[in-house]
């Protein structure tokens, strides 16, 4: 009788990070939570970035994904990497993953291209073209246009 509190004692002290986060997937798992995850657009992120990749004739890589977690959350940030042209490679399209039961969300599904990722194939593939004109112009001009963004009034998806 003395002997089933010490089991238990052993048995939580032996897997003290699955008892203090039940809920937080690994690493692979987030990844392949994001990869099947079903956009707006009923396509999955990993159909469409491939569609974007075969489309764009080598203006656009995939260059992975990069998961983090902060301390104290309860889910990880899984950021979709990509390079565009001549641009250093980046990860700023995001989502927002936890298990138990599995949930992707995207982490700002109002701005940027995680809005027209989440849109589908054809507004992604959209996006990446305005992106890729971006780049040929001049320095000060990116920089006015990127500052202006939030207040234009067309959305050109």
């Amino acid at each position: 009788m003395s002997r089933a509190p010490i089991l238990l004692a052993v048995l939580i002290a032996a897997f003290p990070a699955a008892a203090a986060e039940p809920f937080v997937p690994a690493d692979r798992a987030a990844v392949d939570l994001v990869k099947s995850h079903v956009t707006d657009g009923y396509v999955t992120v990993a159909r469409t970035i491939a569609y974007a990749e075969r489309a764009s004739r080598g203006a656009f890589a995939f260059a992975g994904y990069r998961v983090e977690q902060q301390p104290g959350e309860a889910f990880k940030h899984v950021r979709v990497c990509y390079q565009l042209g001549t641009d250093p490679p980046v990860c700023d399209v995001e989502y927002l993953v936890g298990a138990n039961p599995p949930h992707v969300e995207p982490s700002d599904r109002f701005i940027g291209l995680g809005r027209d990722l989440e849109h589908g194939p054809r507004a992604f593939l959209r996006a990446l073209a305005r992106q890729a004109s971006l780049q040929r112009q001049p320095e000060m001009l990116r920089r006015i246009q990127a500052a202006a963004e939030p207040y234009n009034p067309y959305d050109w998806r």
